[in-house]
């Protein structure tokens, strides 16, 4: 197995998902993700990045329509917000998390892979911490009607609606990888 790299190219970005650079740019629109150009330290595209889409086009594989996938991303961006995860880094993509697709707990958020830490259907969260600094708001966020727990809630039942697309839409992905593999000998 070749060496993970630290960045991708646009083009290579495209060929680690199977996927042209029209799809791949439609996707990046959608889901309002930050489009770079080169290749190098400050350019081009993590391998967390390419983790994110790999689950993207995995769903839109399964049939979860695009609107859902962007409804849950901007969720798991706002839990994060929630949580002052976004004050732990500087970069662009800071909503990303490191965990491969395999690697996911029940602490781990779907699309971006961050392990908040502790499960997500547990009760337990500590979210008071914020390691940023900011400008005080008039109202918290608690008092304008924000809560994380409430955000989480609304996560899990979108994640549920998602998992039975998935569930609904897999013997039809089965049956058609059967059919292609007895008429063309593809698997």
């Amino acid at each position: 197995m070749p060496p993970i790299p630290d960045t991708y190219t646009f083009t290579e970005l495209c060929n680690a998902l199977g996927k042209g650079s029209f799809y791949v740019r439609n996707l990046q629109k959608n889901l309002s993700l930050p489009v770079c150009h080169g290749k190098g330290k400050n350019n081009g595209y993590s391998p967390p990045y390419l983790i994110f889409l790999e689950k993207v086009v995995a769903m839109r594989a399964f049939n979860v329509p695009l609107q859902k996938i962007v409804d849950l991303f901007e969720i798991e961006k706002k839990v994060l917000t929630l949580l002052h995860l976004d004050s732990l880094c500087q970069s662009d993509t800071w909503y990303f998390g490191s965990a491969e697709p395999d690697e996911l707990s029940d602490g781990h958020l779907l699309l971006s892979g961050h392990d908040l830490g502790f499960p997500i259907a547990d009760g337990d969260i500590q979210h008071n911490l914020d390691f940023a600094e900011r400008e005080a708001e008039l109202f918290n966020g608690e008092e304008m009607g924000e809560d994380v727990r409430r955000v989480l809630t609304k996560y899990r039942a979108m994640v549920d609606d998602i998992r039975a697309t998935i569930r609904k839409e897999q013997p039809v992905l089965r049956s058609a990888l059967d059919w292609a593999e007895a008429l063309w000998g593809i698997r």
